[in-house]
């Protein structure tokens, strides 16, 4: 149904814009303008991939699939087949793919013959469409890219290496387009009223360009990448009023609607108990207390219902109009403090940059200057383990890691990057796809591991966790050829124990 509905809305769109002639002028005026389709009528649903906010895609993408970030657990099993226990259905499978594809593509091929593929509106849907396919790749690994064109994504795949390089060449050539537009157009926000990130500011918009790209290049050690990054004209989200937050809209925030509304979704065991260990400050804005308390549920539990779980358990504290993160200025702080940790330029040193990130993180969600100062000092706080569960010793976990707060430069290069990717986790909730493949890259945080195994043996070690998602059943129907040949790219085998290429392999 969703799909016939959006459809629907695009003929409706094509068929309709062409007799609103009110923009005509303008576009005949402009250089960077197009004749015949409003491509502002036509990105709002593609930028909504990049964070969904739309209940049910959020539910199935972000949430479910977010949920081996560590942020969140699941507190409904749907009938036994779940990401999180390692067993999802053959359906759910293939939503993330499906639906993503969907929201990007139907809508970029028409803005590409639009524009004849160059311009600004271009453009924005370049750094759109990087920032969603980054998320699929992430997800699956190799996937079709450069071949879509001319109304088909049915194509052959490329390597997912080269996948993420050519993210990083787009949304760099859409920075600079976008950056030179805003400088020669101040004042004109060709978005205004239809982008639910930035309003229409190309500028932001440029920013947050290379800001993903930074993203992509520390994700597959591509130093050139990332220094250019660093460097380019339009800059890197730096500060939080720069930040990429998606806006609600008329709808709920999806995330409070799961929690609150539906009950089937409950505060993580993982962050909670590191936050706790830590006397985050931040846990009243992350969380609610439940009997006075922070308590996280562990995750991959089958065989319960969410009935058992009800009055146990810490919500996500999300108010129904919360704006979700894209991207926040934190991250980049923590992503150029690993640059520095390897010796790469990245304008300061790690110290100073992870030390930034904190600050600005805690800024973010209304932390005082004293108390922030204090967490930065903290050298004896480590994470807590999982005990004193209120369902019984079943589910407690002794947290082996100690990894602690204040930066030590005498620690050695493997801690410290433990210290940068553990705080980094800590600011960039509630992303939880990008939590997981955070934690894929490099083996942290200490998330704590799923409780029931249901891979029938696909997935060998709870603690490392299901690594990918097997491509959607619908590419080896109606993509045979192009599926087998991706299979071959990845290995041989196409199931969720096989590594993506940028992965820690042990």
């Amino acid at each position: 149904m969703k799909n016939i509905i959006k459809f629907t809305c695009l003929i409706l769109t094509l068929c309709g814009v062409q007799g609103c002639t009110g923009n005509f002028e303008e576009y005949n005026s402009d250089p960077y303008a197009v004749y015949k389709v409003d491509p502002s009528v036509l990105l709002p649903p593609m930028i909504d991939a990049m964070m969904y906010i739309q209940q049910n895609d959020s539910q199935m993408v972000d949430q479910m699939v977010g949920s081996l970030g560590g942020y969140f657990t699941l507190s409904n099993r749907w009938g036994g087949q779940n990401f999180d226990t390692f067993n999802a259905s053959d359906s759910w499978n293939a939503i993330p793919y499906n639906t993503m594809f969907e929201d990007i593509y139907v809508n970029l091929f028409d803005i590409a013959k639009a524009t004849n593929s160059s311009g600004h509106y271009y453009a924005a849907a370049q750094v759109v469409r990087g920032a969603v396919m980054m998320r699929v790749a992430d997800c699956y690994g190799a996937i079709p890219y450069s071949q879509c064109a001319d109304g088909s994504f049915y194509v052959a795949y490329d390597p997912a290496e080269q996948v993420y390089e050519q993210i990083i060449e787009d949304l760099s050539d859409a920075a600079t387009i976008l950056l030179g537009y805003a400088e020669n157009y101040p004042g004109s926000y060709p978005l205004k009223g239809y982008d639910a990130i930035y309003d229409g500011d190309y500028a932001a918009w440029a920013r947050l360009a290379n800001s993903l790209c930074l993203r992509a290049a520390i994700r597959t050690n591509n130093r050139e990448a990332a220094e250019n990054a660093c460097a380019h004209a339009a800059g890197l989200i730096e500060n939080n009023a720069q930040n990429a937050t998606m806006g609600t809209g008329s709808q709920a925030n999806p995330y409070q609607l799961a929690s609150a509304s539906w009950g089937d979704l409950r505060a993580n065991a993982s962050i909670v108990d590191y936050m706790n260990g830590y006397e985050d400050p931040r846990r009243e804005a992350y969380f609610t207390k439940m009997n006075g308390a922070f308590i996280g549920m562990r995750s991959g539990e089958a065989g319960f219902t969410k009935e058992t779980t009800n009055g146990y358990y810490s919500q996500g504290a999300f108010g129904s109009s919360d704006r979700l993160p894209v991207f926040v200025a934190a991250e980049t702080a923590f992503l150029r403090a690993e640059m520095a940790l390897k010796g790469w330029n990245a304008g300061g040193t790690a110290q100073h940059f992870y030390e930034s990130g904190i600050r600005l993180s805690m800024e973010q969600w209304g932390v005082e200057a004293e108390a922030i100062d204090a967490y930065l000092a903290d050298e004896t706080r480590t994470p807590s383990g999982h005990t004193g569960d209120p369902r019984g010793t079943k589910y407690n976990y002794e947290r082996r890691t100690t990894v602690k707060i204040k930066w030590d430069e005498a620690g050695g290069t493997e801690t410290n990057l433990e210290r940068i990717i553990t705080q980094k986790w800590i600011a960039n909730y509630p992303m939880g796809l990008e939590a997981w493949a955070e934690f894929r890259r490099t083996g942290y945080p200490e998330l704590t591991p799923a409780i029931d195994n249901l891979s029938g043996g696909v997935i060998g070690d709870n603690f490392r966790g299901l690594r990918r998602l097997r491509y959607p059943y619908t590419e080896k129907n109606l993509n045979k050829g192009n599926y087998d040949a991706a299979v071959a790219l990845i290995g041989g085998k196409d199931d969720e124990s096989v590594d993506l290429f940028w992965a820690k392999k042990n």
